[in-house]
């Protein structure tokens, strides 16, 4: 004879005796996950206002190298090389360059002087340009013989 297999009833927890973490957890990871979408957000926006900045500082330079290119093209006229029998044209009134045309460059300007100095019987021409973009300035010196 076959001894009877006994069922035993399945017994069911009184919801006091149950101890889950699944909630914890799951608070915690939305709150990191909300944490990290934050901080993302914070770094791309200082990403752009780096970018923007790094750029104004660009246009900056590029204005006050043009400016300085420019003073020499007005100091040392190339028409005159390359002895400059009409003499060098140097002012320390400086003169003033818009480069509202161009639209890469708009709002920037450069303001450029020219000083001498004789030393050994040799004139050194210093010409300084400052370039301003949209407040930022940033300022090129070309000395020449």
């Amino acid at each position: 004879m076959m001894a009877k297999k006994s069922c035993q009833p399945v017994r069911i927890l009184n919801k006091n005796n149950q101890k889950g973490v699944g909630l914890p957890i799951a608070i915690f990871v939305i709150t990191v996950l909300a944490a990290y979408a934050v901080n993302m957000g914070l770094l791309l926006e200082d990403n752009a206002t780096g970018r923007i900045e790094n750029i104004t500082n660009l246009r900056a330079s590029l204005a006050a190298d043009t400016g300085a290119d420019l003073g020499m093209n007005v100091a040392f006229d190339p028409s005159d090389a390359p002895d400059y029998a009409g003499g060098i044209t140097c002012s320390s009134t400086a003169i003033n360059y818009s480069f509202a045309n161009d639209p890469g460059m708009s709002g920037c300007t450069a303001a450029v002087t020219c000083s001498s100095v004789t030393a050994g019987g040799k004139t050194i021409y210093t010409i300084t340009s400052v370039g301003t973009c949209d407040s930022v300035s940033k300022t090129a010196v070309i000395s020449a013989l």
